[in-house]
């Protein structure tokens, strides 16, 4: 089964089964940000009017709420992230200020 990224404010860094729920594990409705490669990040569309906490856990910009990275496929469909995606994730998109990052 392929994994995805979960990045909770508060709570850290983390690789869980993908799921066809996304809007689950963000809270709320989605809102998809290309990233580049194939990989995407999937963010609460409403996390700033809903006043979430800031995610301190995303490199390269503001992100409200949890988060979740995934890698699409040629067809567009989300594969989940393999060992080597899991490993060019974390260097490249997640700021580790709390030493939690799994």
């Amino acid at each position: 089964m392929a994994n995805v990224l979960v990045a909770r404010p508060g709570q850290g860094v983390t690789l869980q089964p993908f799921t066809d729920e996304l809007s689950a594990l963000v809270n709320g409705s989605l809102q998809c940000v290309q990233l580049g490669n194939g990989y995407i990040l999937y963010c609460n569309h409403d996390g700033a009017e809903m006043d979430l906490p800031t995610n301190p856990y995303f490199s390269r910009g503001i992100v409200k709420g949890p988060f979740v990275i995934s890698k699409t496929g040629p067809d567009g469909g989300n594969v989940g992230l393999n060992p080597n995606d899991h490993a060019f994730v974390l260097k490249t998109f997640i700021q580790n200020q709390h030493g939690d990052v799994t």
